[in-house]
């Protein structure tokens, strides 16, 4: 299994690409996000649409979706087969009605669906579970925002990694991965699946401004020693960067960063 960052920027920056990420298994690629720089992205990487052969939205902002009008048009224009999409049920229903119908409902006087751009929508349960060649992946549910008073979770994975050729259900995994893809610092919430991954991948902001929806750099600093040494950090803000690693993580991911699991 491989695992590239084809971004590792915050949603504003100028630098690095959003922090988006590319799954490969068994010869089969996932998206994790598909945000507005996400074609630039993958271009650097010798990449394009037609390279997709799934989708997986983590929550709704245009870091993480702004690229999905790109994709489903260009496989819908292209004729050929169209990429698969996971997603938590509730946000597939919000993704079209509240982000992409206003561009994508209608072509040459159809109507559109969402389901019209994808060869098949799995409208996952909150904690709910998908397999992906030889991986296992868990959704969690993230505290990032609050829209109109109601939460409004990202949906963070655990990549449970198999070995290849056999079925996830038939063998404990090699290790396991946690993505936070979006959220707070909110380590009681977080702790068991802190303590169970093998990895972690954290967003981090950088910025000396906190925002309040993104864990910081300061507030990770605090975490255990023995979560810190499990834990890469992504999705951070133009500019220079601290000393993750004398800090005792991993250390900050570089956009195009490739890790085999």
């Amino acid at each position: 299994m491989k695992l590239t960052f084809i971004g590792v920027g915050s949603a504003f920056a100028l630098q690095n690409y959003q922090s988006n990420v590319l799954i490969e298994s068994q010869g089969r690629k996932l998206l994790i996000d598909c945000g507005s720089d996400a074609r630039l992205a993958l271009h650097r990487l010798g990449l394009g649409a037609e390279d997709i052969d799934a989708l997986y939205v983590s929550h709704l902002h245009a870091d993480h979706i702004g690229g999905i009008e790109w994709l489903g048009f260009s496989r819908y224009f292209s004729g050929g087969m169209r990429p698969e999409l996971f997603i938590e049920k509730r946000l597939a229903e919000h993704l079209w009605e509240r982000s992409l119908r206003g561009g994508m409902a209608s072509v040459q006087g159809r109507s559109m669906r969402l389901d019209d751009f994808f060869s098949t929508v799995h409208r996952l349960s909150p904690g709910g579970a998908f397999r992906f060649g030889s991986l296992g992946l868990r959704l969690f549910s993230t505290l990032h925002y609050f829209d109109c008073r109601e939460l409004a979770p990202s949906y963070g994975l655990v990549i449970d990694v198999h070995p290849e050729g056999v079925a996830p259900e038939r063998a404990e995994p090699r290790c396991s991965i946690m993505l936070t893809t979006d959220t707070q610092f909110c380590p009681d919430r977080l702790a068991g699946l802190y303590d169970s991954a093998d990895v972690i991948f954290q967003d981090c902001e950088t910025a000396p401004r906190r925002s309040g929806i993104h864990a910081h750099y300061d507030q990770l600093c605090g975490l255990p020693a023995p979560i810190r040494k499990k834990m890469w950090l992504y999705h951070y803000q133009d500019g220079p960067l601290p000393d993750a690693a004398g800090a005792g993580f991993h250390g900050f991911v570089r956009q195009g960063q490739v890790f085999e699991f």
